[in-house]
């Protein structure tokens, strides 16, 4: 078996155990994730920058990669997931949406150009071999101008705290020019936030909700540099 055989069998195994993990949580995902002040806090900072940046789509077609159990799914018209419990999740709670079942390598056998994809905590559990393929596939998919709004951990934060993932879960942080670099040419660097600034989790649930309007106005300083994700805005250039 020659190397380029052996990264492809991990990159399987890889997925398999992502998507056996992610079938496992999602019945109750939505209220262990999101069905706290925590979970709130997050989901309030990712909205708040879709709706800004998706707003000029209108009605366009939109699809929300790894879309899960359907959080976001409500800001999109179509979604994808590996994972067939998490899609049954998204289609009881999004019955009129298109939601398919299949990794995002394969998005363009959904046979629709999109005019924004956006994915969201997906990056951070895919090397950068992945990601890179992640984005040719992406490029294809989109309407010239379309846009691919996307997250993952930031680097820096992760070097200055000394966090280390454990395994495929949460492995990746990339810096600004790492993900330049993996995105390769087609692009426009359109924009970024950072989110998540503060330690959320160390701050008693009471106060947590007037922290993230701070958190909001840090990730869009230079100090988002140190914020624990940064989300990015891409477009295909036309």
């Amino acid at each position: 078996m020659d190397s380029a055989d052996a990264s492809d069998n991990e990159s399987d195994l890889k997925q398999g155990q992502a998507v056996q993990y992610y079938d496992e949580l999602a019945e109750r995902y939505d209220h262990d994730r999101f069905g706290n002040s925590y979970g709130a806090y997050i989901d309030a900072q990712e909205r708040q920058l879709l709706r800004r940046w998706l707003a000029p789509i209108g009605n366009g077609q939109i699809l929300d990669l790894a879309c899960g159990t359907g959080r976001l799914l409500d800001l999109a018209t179509h979604g994808l997931d590996a994972s067939a419990s998490m899609v049954r999740v998204a289609r009881s709670k999004h019955p009129t949406k298109q939601i398919h079942c299949g990794p995002g390598a394969e998005l363009a056998k959904l046979g629709i150009c999109f005019n924004a994809i956006f994915c969201l905590h997906l990056f951070m559990h895919l090397s950068s071999g992945e990601i890179e393929g992640l984005f040719r596939v992406c490029l294809d998919q989109l309407q010239p101008g379309g846009l691919f709004i996307f997250d993952v951990p930031t680097a820096l934060r992760r070097r200055l705290t000394g966090f280390q993932p454990g395994g495929w879960h949460g492995g990746t942080a990339l810096s600004c020019a790492e993900v330049r670099a993996l995105a390769g040419a087609g692009w426009r660097h359109r924009t970024d936030r950072g989110v998540l600034f503060f330690p959320v989790h160390r701050l008693p649930s009471r106060i947590r909700p007037a922290f993230r309007r701070v958190d909001d106005l840090i990730g869009m300083t230079p100090l988002k540099a140190l914020s624990s994700y940064t989300v990015y805005c891409l477009e295909k250039e036309t």
